[in-house]
């Protein structure tokens, strides 16, 4: 499975509020709505795709986009190549509107992938590669929820919280919304996650914001990118913030860095 090259958009805006591909596209192409859109169906019907779906549509197969009652159409689309035995077995529909119910968790996902396109790693079309797969897995768990087959043993919510900050650390995170997110009352949470990781909830999650912002920054990233994956208000906060931690600001980071 690849992405083609140039052919993945993140939350792109388009002015045009009709598009027709009679023919279809040659490869397999994909489209997370975030306004109503009108579209066909599998039998070429013209039917609403409600804001917050998936639609996808094999190759050569037609397809429209008709959004004038919108202000604008707001989308992210994905063209990439795959194997049709593959596609048949996630079982998505095709050219029907899927519903995404875990919005927050599948924009993260849409963020992540992005944030690989514009990378500069000589590894960026392998990584949006397996963000792809992980996309269309994600889409199948939303149509066909499975059931934990396990009991959760004593600091397995505690690890699942840490787990789910520790990859969505452009999301400002407070001991409550940790909390919530664990079952868990706040001074519960807050003893339970010390007695167990060594730390304060609160100075792990900056630990992981340092640790990520600083391999952002070796890995080619620009300032205002990290600031946004990273949950920084300004560039002063962030400032402030690294330079507690290394010693030097991140600027002077940057710069001792390409001296190398």
């Amino acid at each position: 499975m690849e992405v083609s090259k140039k052919a993945y958009f993140y939350f792109k805006l388009e002015d045009e509020p009709y598009t027709d591909y009679k023919n279809g596209w040659h490869e397999w192409y994909m489209e997370y709505f975030c306004r109503e859109v009108h579209v066909f169906d599998n039998s070429g019907n013209d039917i609403i795709a409600p804001s917050g779906t998936i639609y996808l549509v094999p190759p050569n197969t037609p397809m429209y986009f008709n959004y004038e009652n919108t202000d604008k159409f707001i989308h992210t689309s994905w063209i990439f190549s795959a194997e049709r035995s593959f596609m048949d077995s996630l079982a998505i529909p095709y050219r029907t509107p899927v519903t995404i119910k875990n919005i927050d968790d599948f924009e993260l996902l849409l963020y992540e992938m992005q944030s690989r396109q514009i990378s500069q790693s000589k590894f960026s079309q392998i990584q949006q590669d397996a963000y792809l797969m992980l996309i269309l897995s994600f889409i199948h768990d939303e149509i066909y929820p499975f059931k934990k087959d396990f009991y959760l043993k004593k600091g397995d919510n505690l690890q699942q919280v840490r787990s789910t900050v520790m990859n969505s650390l452009a999301i400002h995170w407070t001991i409550n919304s940790m909390a919530e997110r664990a079952h868990m009352s706040a001074s519960t949470f807050q003893r339970q996650y010390k007695e167990l990781y060594g730390k304060t909830p609160i100075a792990d999650l900056y630990d992981m914001r340092f640790t990520k912002a600083k391999r952002l920054i070796e890995t080619g990233y620009s300032i205002p990118y990290i600031l946004h994956s990273c949950c920084f208000k300004s560039l002063q906060h962030f400032s402030a913030f690294f330079k507690k931690r290394a010693g030097i600001t991140p600027t002077a980071y940057k710069k001792q860095l390409e001296k190398k």
